[in-house]
């Protein structure tokens, strides 16, 4: 089955629109950190800067490492290594110096961007430059100017690695093509506008950030940098959005749980929050959550999917009253311009309401995996019938098309939990837990290698001033699901592991077992 939806028009690419509205507004603050704030055009002339030196230094067109903590420096760096025509490469400092060294050496990057604090941190491979950003700056001397480059919807836009299941991590090479179509779709479908503020919540190397950093320069709006203390206390995130007055975040499904949670606990509301946007991860609609939003004036909750393949292509928005809505909603359907097909094993299009692969169509898949042809044919393909014979790529998730025609998350193709014959969702199973009153957040995993062991193990968090009896919520979980879906164990823990990107870190949850 196949479902597409078409805006027509070649959007501006991203940096040309904040570039449009650092013209319409050059003194509105585009960052807010802190005490401190950057407009638009302060912002403008820094990266117009670092542009110039890229350019002097020959490097256009290729990948240019970006390594900052949060700040001013990331968006300076972001900006100015896309206007001089090359890609970025996030690198996140909370990554293990090995793994960053393998991006920096993977991607061929020829100058790598950080500050004083990190120069020394990683080794650099033979032809990569360590340069820090503000001596970059402060050596750009006004003078005869290389022309601009000639940046286009191929040009590489950015670089981002994902685990690869050999251990190896990808490098998914994203031009600006799918970008600018996500931007101009986000901005058409966002309440947000100029002055309103977004929080920058997301690492830059997750793929959110893009969307964060350049639908809301796009709109005329104003970033709230989260420096990584406040990040990861909830009641001084909301005490941040409530003195910044924060419009809207895009965060993933376990931070939106743990805030909905501490709110609710506590009394402290974000009352000028008006939009969140969720992805990485399966969306339920937890009590807390549904609380959460009854406090939350005509607040409205999107729901996004998209891989780092392709970056966000379905979107589900859920208003009106909290209690209505489902407690696993779909993910929606296709963004402008995004294609998606519902195929079985042999690449056939399936009916509706029967699961199969979903495959992404249209111009907003990336270009590949870097460096990696056998990698990237394996997963972009072509298949006669389907996209008119042109790319598409297979995302490795199973979903259902809905007779409303969104598109229902069932989990993996790869990594389907069966217990005793019954295929499982473990996604339910948390759901159900969650409902719990003792219980504030769950994840839950499976434990043994073949199918005569296969159980499911839960990890809980406990409410606030309640305990986790294994024995109690096994007997909870019975009045709603059948034996199979039960927790063989029930484990309880002051808080569920993260990954970089704020994913629940499930590799680290089974190496508890």
């Amino acid at each position: 089955m196949t479902t597409v939806r078409k805006s027509p028009g070649r959007p501006p690419l991203a940096h040309e629109l904040f570039e449009a509205r650092r013209a319409r507004h050059p003194d509105l603050p585009a960052m807010i950190w802190g005490a401190k704030s950057l407009t638009y055009e302060e912002l403008g002339r820094d990266s117009d800067r670092l542009a110039l030196a890229l350019r002097s230094a020959g490097v256009t067109g290729r990948p240019v490492g970006v390594f900052f903590e949060r700040g001013f420096a990331v968006a300076v760096a972001v900006l100015g290594v896309l206007k001089a025509g090359c890609a970025y490469v996030p690198l996140d400092p909370a990554y293990p110096d090995e793994r960053l060294a393998a991006m920096v050496r993977d991607s061929g990057a020829p100058v790598l961007l950080t500050d004083k604090e990190h120069l020394d941190r990683i080794p650099v491979p033979e032809g990569t430059r360590t340069a820090v950003l503000d001596d970059v700056l402060s050596a750009v001397e006004e003078g005869p100017r290389p022309a601009a480059p000639v940046t286009g919807p191929d040009t590489l836009a950015y670089v981002i690695y994902t685990s690869g299941s050999t251990g190896v991590p990808k490098g998914v090479a994203m031009p600006h093509r799918p970008l600018a179509n996500l931007v101009d779709w986000q901005c058409a479908q966002s309440s947000c506008g100029t002055g309103d503020r977004t929080l920058q919540f997301s690492a830059l190397s997750f793929d959110v950030s893009f969307q964060e950093l350049f639908s809301t320069w796009a709109s005329g709006g104003t970033l709230v940098v989260v420096d990584d203390t406040t990040r990861r206390s909830c009641q001084a995130l909301i005490e941040l959005m409530n003195h910044t007055a924060v419009r809207r975040m895009f965060l993933p499904f376990v931070a939106l749980q743990a805030i909905a949670e501490h709110a609710g606990a506590t009394g402290t509301w974000p009352a000028t929050l008006r939009e969140v946007v969720t992805a990485g991860e399966q969306l339920q609609v937890s009590p807390a959550i549904r609380a959460l939003f009854r406090h939350l004036d005509g607040a409205v909750l999107v729901n996004q999917y998209g891989p780092s393949e392709t970056h966000v292509v379905t979107s589900l928005e859920l208003r009106g009253d909290p209690g209505t809505w489902p407690d696993q909603p779909t993910i929606g359907r296709p963004i402008a311009n995004a294609e998606a097909y519902v195929l079985d094993e042999h690449l056939r299009p399936r009916q509706p309401g029967v699961p199969g692969e979903l495959c992404i169509g249209g111009p907003v898949l990336a270009q590949g995996y870097l460096g990696m042809p056998d990698v990237t044919a394996a997963r972009f393909c072509s298949v006669p019938g389907v996209a008119g014979g042109r790319r598409i790529y297979r995302t490795g998730d199973l979903v259902e098309l809905q007779p409303d025609g969104t598109l229902r998350f069932l989990g993996r193709l790869d990594d389907q939990v069966k217990i005793r014959g019954h295929r499982v969702e473990t996604g339910e199973v948390e759901a159900r837990l969650r409902a719990l009153p003792e219980i504030a957040d769950a994840a839950v995993v499976v434990r043994g290698d073949t199918a005569a062991t296969k159980r499911l193990v839960a990890f809980c968090v406990p409410a606030r001033g309640a305990r986790v009896v294994a024995s109690a919520v096994r007997r909870s979980l019975s009045a709603h699901l059948p034996e199979h879906m039960i927790p063989s164990s029930v484990r309880d823990l002051a808080a569920l592991p993260l990954t970089p990107s704020g994913k629940v870190d499930r590799k680290a949850l089974l190496r508890r077992i």
